[in-house]
């Protein structure tokens, strides 16, 4: 409850604040937006750290190809099976069927695309989240290859300097987490209100039952096969899950992953390279989430899919959500211009889920749940894992 409790009760008054006072509650949207802008510029300079730090160290023993082929292959294996698993559930619940949607009866649901008129202006004029993970990725690895193989002791402490420095930057940080969830929330129901949610709960309802599912099944497969089991882990890491849950970002969960999997017994060799690819690159949460979305969309709007069609949205939903972590509503901004490529789906019924994107936490949860399984199963298949060290941390009688 310790991790609970410092969350939930400002969200709760968030909560009320949009209730009462919705014209003031969604100005609070401002605490929330610099909350994420902050965490994200901190992030992205850690990651290139961590990348070149690991790939330095690992690089003159040539242990860098194995663990990259390693986490690739399973990053593509899980990306594959959770887009499958997405389309499967939506098929199988039918979150769509029956419902009638037209855009000339969801303005007011659309308004959520746009900036409020009342939201401070210097925030806008912030310099954009825009970088793309892929070339931060593509210029931290050669870097700390060059780094391994031709080793400056000056170059590589100030790298860690940073990453040190970076690390503590990002803990005090997250001190604020509580005041940007109580403005998440505020400026989300001060905007909608409750009424325009309900005709979405039963999608809701599915999308979050089948995120269920994925991570029992799929990831809880996976973690058995590394050897852990899969419901200690997340009573282990349930301090990283509320807050990524109450804030809405899954950054605001690396620093203190990364802290957890080594203690569980994964190398900082390992976790420092295998976690920032697995932010980038292994989203099954955020792909299944798009699976699902433009099932429910075509059911809504009467449109059958065929298997050419869903071939096309398997490739573009993989390709354009790379590189997208850490800046908000990246996972509804793919889904639409997925839609919006495909024309298959009227684009204006895209304005009904950006109207809950806020609500689709089962994404995120599933997306760090799914990094930090893919650092254990990597660490075991590199037979680095430390299964003492392992046993240990998730032992019934431990709390974390």
């Amino acid at each position: 409850m310790k991790g609970f409790l410092p969350l939930a009760i400002p969200v709760a008054a968030g909560l009320g604040l949009g209730l009462l006072a919705p014209a003031l509650a969604v100005r609070m949207q401002a605490l929330a937006q610099l909350f994420i802008y902050l965490l994200g510029w901190l992030t992205y300079p850690l990651i290139f750290c961590m990348l070149v730090s690991s790939a330095s160290a690992l690089g003159h023993r040539r242990e860098l190809g194995r663990i990259g082929v390693l986490a690739c292959a399973y990053f593509a294996l899980l990306s594959l099976l959770s887009m499958l698993f997405g389309l499967a559930a939506g098929w199988a619940l039918e979150p769509g069927a029956g419902a009638v949607l037209a855009s000339a009866s969801l303005p007011a649901m659309s308004a959520p695309a746009e900036t409020p008129a009342s939201m401070p202006g210097w925030l806008d004029r912030l310099p954009s989240l825009k970088a793309n993970n892929l070339l931060l990725l593509a210029a931290a690895l050669p870097a700390g290859l060059l780094l391994g193989r031709f080793p400056d002791p000056r170059v590589l402490a100030w790298v860690e300097r940073c990453r040190l420095g970076l690390f503590g930057v990002i803990k005090r940080l997250l001190v604020f987490a509580p005041l940007a969830a109580f403005g998440a929330m505020a400026a989300a129901v001060g905007r909608h209100g409750l009424a325009p949610l309900l005709p979405l709960l039963k999608f809701i309802a599915a999308i979050n039952l089948a995120s269920a599912l994925f991570v029992l099944v799929v990831l809880g497969g996976a973690a058995w096969l590394a050897g852990m089991p899969l419901l200690r882990f997340i009573a282990y890491i349930r301090a990283e899950l509320y807050l990524v849950f109450f804030t809405s970002s899954s950054l605001a969960g690396l620093v203190p992953l990364s802290e957890k999997l080594q203690h569980l017994g994964c190398p900082r060799q390992v976790t420092d390279v295998v976690l920032p690819f697995s932010y980038s690159l292994n989203l099954a949460g955020t792909y299944l989430y798009i699976a699902m979305g433009l099932t429910f969309l075509a059911q809504a709007a009467g449109v059958r899919l065929g298997w050419h069609e869903l071939a096309w949205m398997l490739g573009m939903a993989l390709i354009s959500s790379k590189g997208a972590v850490g800046v908000a509503g990246s996972g509804v901004a793919t889904l639409a211009a997925t839609v919006a490529l495909l024309h298959v789906v009227p684009p204006e019924l895209m304005a009904i889920l950006f109207a809950i994107d806020r609500t689709m936490k089962c994404r995120l949860l599933t997306n760090v749940i799914g990094h930090g399984v893919a650092c254990v199963v990597v660490a075991a298949g590199d037979g680095c894992l430390d299964r003492q060290a392992l046993a240990h941390a998730l032992s019934p009688a431990r709390s974390p």
